[in-house]
């Protein structure tokens, strides 16, 4: 009888076509993070335990760290769990829902902000105005919880082997808890043309508020023959439903399949609408997934 060949042995014939989708990869990282210098870049990492229950119906745990700044600061901590259940499958289309709570503990890093006055100046026959520069208000660095309820609905359509399409909805529901930092205002001095301390050390306190988002994503995936390598691309759009904010999420990626229980996830992203939810800039992040 023939020995069966390994599961190495199946990947053989595309060796070559592996190392250049990676080495591809590699490129396109390298250029974005060059072309990314211009506005700002962080890294995204993650790492996903999915576990199966049944046919249709998995649970997860995951955890997860973002930088910005250039990946010189620590932006993002979170830690997660969810569910997933699908509700319909026909072999080509299927339907699922899912549920997910996190906590986020995020990064608010110092800021300087300008102060400007207008001023009215009459000189006997006309008033005109002038903005006179008064000096700056310093905001202390600080850090401040954040509590994520998202549900889904995903509608997934297979036309063969290869292609694979989705388009998820979803509703998600942030609750940012209070926090307090500190604020020191400087304002200019008339009489030395030099700065002096307004308000050392005032407290700042920010309340706690509800934000509300509707994220709608669409995402394709290719599966390469005989191959590990899974690349996708996906495009978001998020609405604030009590807020006003509209951002896009541009992603491209590959699932690295190294076993049938554990991947990793490399990808691309670039993210639009700087808000207190999420801010704009250049991502590139890596995953790990083990599935059992």
């Amino acid at each position: 009888m023939p020995s069966q060949p390994t599961r190495w042995a199946v990947f053989t014939p595309n060796r070559k076509l592996m190392k250049k989708i990676l080495l591809l990869l590699v490129f396109s990282f390298s250029f974005l993070v060059s072309f990314a210098q211009s506005d700002d870049f962080g890294m995204d990492f993650s790492v996903d335990v999915e576990k199966k229950l049944r046919p249709g119906t998995h649970v997860n745990v995951e955890g997860g760290v973002r930088t910005m700044d250039h990946t010189k600061k620590v932006d993002r901590w979170t830690v997660g769990v969810g569910a997933d259940q699908r509700l319909y499958t026909n072999g080509t289309f299927d339907l699922k829902a899912g549920v997910k709570w996190e906590y986020m503990w995020m990064n608010y890093p110092e800021q300087t902000n300008d102060k400007y006055e207008d001023f009215e100046y009459f000189d006997g026959e006309t008033t005109t105005t002038k903005t006179e520069y008064m000096g700056y208000n310093h905001r202390h660095q600080f850090w401040r919880g954040r509590h994520r309820t998202s549900v889904s609905l995903t509608a997934g359509y297979q036309p063969n082997k290869r292609w694979s399409f989705s388009w998820k909805e979803m509703v998600q529901y942030s609750h940012f808890n209070k926090a307090t930092t500190t604020m020191d205002r400087y304002r200019e001095d008339d009489d030395t043309e030099g700065l002096y301390v307004l308000q050392p050390d005032n407290i700042k306190e920010y309340k706690a508020k509800d934000r509300t988002l509707l994220r709608s994503k669409l995402g394709v995936d290719y599966n390469i023959r005989k191959c590990p390598v899974d690349p996708y691309v996906s495009a978001e759009y998020g609405c604030g439903l009590n807020y006003t904010t509209n951002k896009w999420k541009f992603t491209a990626g590959a699932d690295i399949k190294l076993n049938k229980q554990n991947k990793i996830d490399v990808f691309y992203r670039y993210q639009t609408e700087d808000d207190e939810d999420e801010p704009n800039g250049h991502f590139i992040g890596v995953g790990y997934n083990l599935e059992f």
